[in-house]
């Protein structure tokens, strides 16, 4: 018990308020033992010191306290977002355990990249298997990276593909001519590619129209149809429900699985700060949704395992 008393005429003393943790806290504990009573009361005390001592550390520790509990509840994002993930040291990022075909794409942003060193990596069972490359953008604009990229990733046993960043501001017929006179495509490559990451000031509706155009033109060229790469967001908004006789590659980052709303994505872009032997700088990671089987099946040649 805790008793506060105070001094009267006389030297006597009078109590002022008395707060006893031994004590039912209610008419419904009349009735306990006094062990149960004891223990009961002990309980609201610790509980009692615990809200005090927390409150404590946080008006003398302020910063600290929210970095902590900050850091704790990032922790606990990580774990429900990576649930599925399985954490690969050599290439710094979690990769989608139930995936077994792997590869990476790359711009002028890599630079001078060592194809040799990217096709020699293995980590815990993983290596790199294809490679998306970016060839052209808008409608004048040449990777000043690709030629060389294009050459030394088959070098280097690759599976690789090209693509094209598309300007819905520019003639989506000009862009295509310029994509089909820079990549020279032979047996056992991937289809083409449009990005399509951007409307401008087009409506969804012309976006489609245009972006139509550029598929037409170099499914008619190259005899298969192209790879339409979208991230999650942007393809709900302008993209769903469309083109889908054609095969997707979406971006949809730190996810146990891309959110598609239907679509039957071949290729998953799921992390853009991987790191690869031979290649400067953070690169973009991306899974094929299928077997070694199912990918010469779709790229309509041998693929060496």
């Amino acid at each position: 018990m805790v008793r506060f008393t105070t001094s009267t005429p006389g030297g006597k003393h009078r109590n002022i308020a008395a707060l006893d943790f031994f004590q039912p806290a209610c008419a419904e504990n009349a009735g306990m033992k006094p062990m149960q009573l004891w223990i009961a009361s002990r309980k609201r005390f610790t509980a009692l010191l615990c809200a005090l001592g927390l409150i404590s550390i946080v008006a003398i520790y302020p910063s600290q306290t929210v970095n902590f509990f900050y850091s704790t509840a990032i922790q606990i994002k990580d774990y429900i977002h990576f649930y599925g993930y399985r954490p690969v040291k050599s290439f710094s990022i979690r990769i989608p355990a139930s995936y077994t075909i792997h590869g990476i794409d790359v711009s002028r942003w890599q630079e001078r990249i060592d194809w040799q060193r990217v096709a020699k990596m293995r980590d815990n069972g993983i290596r790199l298997q294809f490679a998306f490359i970016k060839a052209t953008e808008g409608e004048s604009l040449v990777d000043p990276y690709f030629s060389r990229n294009w050459r030394h990733s088959r070098q280097n046993g690759l599976l690789r593909g090209a693509y094209h960043y598309f300007s819905p501001s520019v003639s989506a017929s000009v862009q295509a001519r310029l994509f089909l006179q820079t990549v020279d495509f032979a047996h056992g490559d991937l289809p083409a590619v449009l990005d399509v990451e951007e409307r401008g000031k087009l409506s969804a509706k012309e976006l489609r129209k245009r972006v139509s155009q550029w598929l037409n033109m170099v499914e008619k060229s190259t005899g298969k149809k192209p790879i339409i790469y979208a991230g999650a967001t942007f393809y709900h908004t302008n993209l769903a429900g469309y083109f889908n006789e054609y095969p997707w590659w979406v971006a949809h980052y730190y996810q146990r699985r891309p959110d598609n709303d239907g679509m039957e994505w071949r290729f998953w872009q799921h992390s853009d700060r991987g790191q690869v032997d031979g290649i400067n700088g953070p690169v973009d990671f991306n899974v094929f949704n299928g077997t070694v089987e199912e990918l010469q099946g779709f790229v309509g040649s041998t693929f060496t395992k």
